[in-house]
């Protein structure tokens, strides 16, 4: 990444760790709606955005960090007891990509903006290729920043680290990480292309790679469900 990009990347991820961690979380449910009495949801499979920081206030999205919180993030959807299908796949490559783009709105959604909130025809299409009329899609925004400076054969170390790590218990990556993150989720009803459900938990203590502090989250998220 040359120069130029890298810092127009790293003032954009600054910005928006300002904007979803200042935030007050969305909720949204739509009138009549009792999304636990819903029997079985398309799980989407999920998608992360993960800003590492290596030095003070410049940081870049991750590529390892957000695959390893997407691993994490379907695992924990999956062995714990949710009426969801198994995770169906979804094209995130592009960043373009109409599903990506929308699900990249979820930290700057208020709640008054959900209930107007149109769905991408490709989701919609997505979840009833599964048969289901509902759906269900799980974002992570977190980023980790750490005191110290790694040049880059340290940061390679600290990513393989955490990847072989991510299913432990909680563990102090570095003396003096801070750390922050943030899960969305909306439900979708293909009938209507609306969401029906809507909720968001942020957090500046939980470290995006810790299985209990995700899943601590993750209940908070999903507590009509449980």
């Amino acid at each position: 990444m040359n120069k130029s990009k890298r810092f127009f990347v790293s003032i954009l991820g600054i910005l928006l760790i300002a904007t979803v961690f200042s935030s007050c979380g969305a909720t949204y449910t739509a009138s009549g709606t009792n999304v636990s009495k819903i029997d079985e949801l398309a799980l989407i499979e999920p998608m992360s955005i993960m800003i590492y920081y290596d030095k003070p206030n410049s940081g870049y999205r991750d590529p390892s960090l957000a695959s390893a919180s997407e691993q994490l993030l379907t695992d924990l959807l999956t062995t714990n007891r949710y009426p969801f299908t198994d995770p169906v796949p979804a094209d995130y490559e592009d960043e373009g990509a109409p599903i990506a783009k929308w699900i990249g709105t979820f930290p700057n959604l208020e709640s008054s903006d959900i209930k107007h909130l149109r769905v991408p025809k490709a989701l919609t299409e997505l979840i009833k290729s599964t048969g289901h009329r509902y759906g269900i899609v799980v974002h992570a925004y977190g980023y980790i920043m750490s005191n110290e400076l790694y040049d880059q054969k340290k940061l390679e170390e600290l990513v393989g680290n955490i990847i072989r790590t991510v299913f432990d218990e909680p563990k102090r990556y570095t003396a003096g990480d801070q750390v922050g993150n943030a899960l969305y989720t909306a439900v979708i009803d293909t009938q209507t292309d609306r969401v029906i459900y809507f909720n968001s938990v942020l957090s500046n203590a939980d470290h995006p790679l810790s299985r209990r502090d995700v899943n601590n989250q993750m209940k908070s998220l999903l507590r009509k469900f449980n």
